[in-house]
């Protein structure tokens, strides 16, 4: 009587079939994976740029002042350039000019958008204008587990461009910083980048 079954020889073919299948999709899955994670990234930084719009066009100023004192006086939240995310860690500097470790306000950028600090309302000076958030829900980190940053004191009467960047796949930030309005802007390597202006 003949047993049923698998022989060596047969087990061998399909694990060697199979190894050679892994060995040629692995790459294109990694590939598609890398895709989505830049696509989630440029979508979150377009979120996160929107919402900073929406703030300074229902309220006449931008969500980078702690009090209504600091807006007259023009002075950033914790008297910092930057405001990042909630969640993640804070990018290294591939440029010089970001020195994020110092630089980046102990707020965050949500707090900003939703809290409505200024204490703006429709019975200040600009009688149109009013807080009409929260404007940004919930975000996280960017999908390397970075902060998303705002370059906030160029939205702070300066002529540099004001964005949100996430540092990207390298995880370190390439773009230059302050890149003046009247010059071209110019993306570092494989940072993500929504201007606001």
């Amino acid at each position: 009587m003949k047993s049923k079954g698998f022989t060596l020889i047969e087990l061998a073919v399909v694990l060697a079939i199979i190894a050679v299948l892994a060995a040629v999709l692995t790459p294109m899955v990694t590939g598609y994976l890398d895709q989505a994670r830049v696509a989630r990234a440029q979508a979150d930084t377009r979120t996160i740029a929107d919402s900073i719009k929406l703030y300074q066009r229902d309220t006449g100023r931008w969500p980078v002042y702690g009090t209504s004192a600091d807006y007259t006086a023009n002075t950033i939240g914790g008297g910092k350039a930057l405001i990042g995310g909630s969640t993640g860690t804070n990018p290294p500097d591939g440029v010089a000019t970001w020195s994020v470790s110092t630089v980046v306000a102990a707020s965050s950028l949500e707090l900003y958008v939703n809290g409505n600090l200024t204490s703006m309302n429709s019975s200040n000076t600009f009688p149109k204008a009013a807080f009409r958030g929260p404007y940004l829900g919930s975000v996280d980190s960017d999908p390397w587990g970075n902060r998303y940053i705002l370059t906030a004191s160029d939205l702070a009467g300066s002529t540099n461009h004001a964005y949100v960047i996430s540092a990207g796949p390298n995880g370190v930030l390439d773009t230059t910083m302050d890149q003046t309005v009247t010059g071209q802007f110019t993306i570092g390597t494989d940072d993500v980048v929504s201007l606001i202006k």
